[in-house]
């Protein structure tokens, strides 16, 4: 329980930080990175590998598949931090100069490592949970 409310408070406390910072810097330093050395690729993630680990989100309000990955998530009781791509303009230039080829969101990151969307998400978690609808 400590170590969770500790995560939970480095992550905002760094959220407040990268938020200030991310219109104007590289949007590489908008991701979080608990682990410099991560153990798994987007192929070998495992639930387990996300205790202890930096999750970032690239979000839109108006996405359901955002919404899912932050359920799921929040379900699990696992923290993020998220970065919404409209609120800082984030294109998909952008992006391309991370590593992601596709823009949609979310795209999302464990400690740096990138691991796809809701679709890959639920795989992980092994989740049947259907996107659910934005009002």
């Amino acid at each position: 329980m400590k170590k969770t409310i500790l995560s939970v408070l480095v992550v905002i406390l760094f959220a407040v930080f990268v938020q200030e910072k991310i219109v104007e810097q590289d949007i590489r330093k908008a991701i979080v990175i608990f682990n410099e050395n991560p153990t798994f690729t987007k192929e070998t993630i495992v639930e387990a590998d996300f205790e202890n680990a930096a999750i970032t989100m690239f979000t839109a309000t108006w996405c359901g598949f955002c919404k899912g990955a932050k359920q799921l998530l929040d379900e699990k009781g696992i923290s993020y931090f998220e970065v919404d791509v409209e609120e800082y303009n984030i294109s998909k230039r952008k992006l391309k100069e991370i590593g992601i080829e596709d823009f949609f969101v979310p795209q999302i990151f464990v400690d740096g490592v990138p691991i796809g969307g809701f679709s890959d998400l639920k795989k992980i978690f092994g989740s049947d949970m259907p996107v659910p609808e934005v009002s």
